[in-house]
């Protein structure tokens, strides 16, 4: 009898010793739940969840390995939901992005011609819908780093599905988390940069930035 007595405190002992590992064990991960790195992540995308529309002057610098000579671009970029995008360049020449309805058109007047890419449903990736990705970081994109400066919160991101995408990291200002500028590297060592400013959120777009009317005359071309 003293032996099965014996037997059942140990067991209690060991018990004890294991229920008081696992509660330590649990504390870092409950703390890290609670990060202010996890925190600030949900405040960002809590903020881009109640974004409708977006308008901002845009810069943009392409780096192609092999090329010695980099492209810039200067334009006009809109936002009006994650279906609807505009890019509206007026440097070195004027030129159209539209992205509507899963459809990246690229008009050109100059050459008299339209591209229209399929870039379909998925989010996070190169670049169209990285704007409505935002308000879903944890959902699209690991969380690579985060660095908070002076006036600035920067994240690394790498999309969780492959895409054109390798790599994007995004710089917000701190106090209104807009977005001040963003880089993209693709898996073919692309890299192509975009510097914002004068970014204004939920005011009024007009929709014919939206509309895509195809002159007559103009060729049609169909990637995929």
């Amino acid at each position: 009898m003293k032996k099965i007595n014996t037997l059942n405190v140990k067991l209690f002992v060991l018990f004890l010793i294991a229920a008081t590992f696992l509660s330590l064990y649990s504390m870092p991960i409950k703390a890290c739940a609670l990060s202010p790195s996890n925190l600030l992540i949900k405040k960002i995308e809590s903020r881009y969840k109640n974004i409708h529309s977006m308008s901002a002057y845009f810069y943009q610098k392409e780096i192609i390995q092999g090329y010695s000579q980099n492209m810039s671009f200067k334009g006009v970029f809109y936002y009006g939901g994650k279906d609807y995008m505009a890019w509206v360049y007026t440097y070195p020449k004027q030129k159209r992005q539209v992205l509507k309805n899963n459809n990246l058109y690229i008009i050109d007047s100059r050459l008299k011609k339209v591209t229209v890419v399929n870039v379909g449903k998925k989010m996070g990736g190169f670049p169209p819908n990285i704007i409505a990705g935002i308000g879903n970081l944890t959902q699209y994109f690991k969380v690579q780093s985060i660095k908070v400066n002076s006036g600035t919160i920067g994240l690394k991101l790498k999309p969780i599905s492959i895409q054109r995408a390798k790599e994007i990291d995004i710089n917000f200002a701190t106090n209104s988390l807009k977005i001040i500028s963003m880089k993209i590297l693709t898996y073919q060592g692309q890299i192509i940069i975009f510097h914002y400013s004068g970014v204004k959120f939920n005011k009024h777009i007009n929709s014919d930035i939206f509309s895509i009317n195809i002159p007559s005359g103009y060729k049609l071309i169909k990637v995929n």
